[in-house]
């Protein structure tokens, strides 16, 4: 199990756009990827579970990743909300 915390910096946070980028990165590896926040958890391979999520600039995300791939989901999406959602 890989984990790690990340503060949402965007201005917008994580609204439809964002969420679907995060959703399409966790969908690349077969690994379970769960965002915690506070004591909510979603599955991050769900666009309706990550919106629920409400989550707005300065909340702090626990991104949790288990089985294969899951240090490089984790540092992909971790690097995603640092980079305040702009493509590569």
């Amino acid at each position: 199990m890989n984990e790690r915390e990340v503060v949402v910096k965007s201005n917008a946070g994580v609204h439809a756009r964002p969420a679907m980028m995060l959703v399409r990165e966790a969908m690349k590896f077969p690994c379970s990827v769960k965002l915690i926040k506070g004591e909510v958890e979603a599955d991050c391979k769900s666009i309706m579970s990550v919106l629920g999520l409400a989550i707005i600039t300065g909340t702090t995300l626990k991104i949790r990743a288990e089985g294969e791939g899951e240090d490089e989901v984790v540092a992909n999406i971790v690097k995603l909300i640092e980079s305040d959602f702009k493509a590569n």
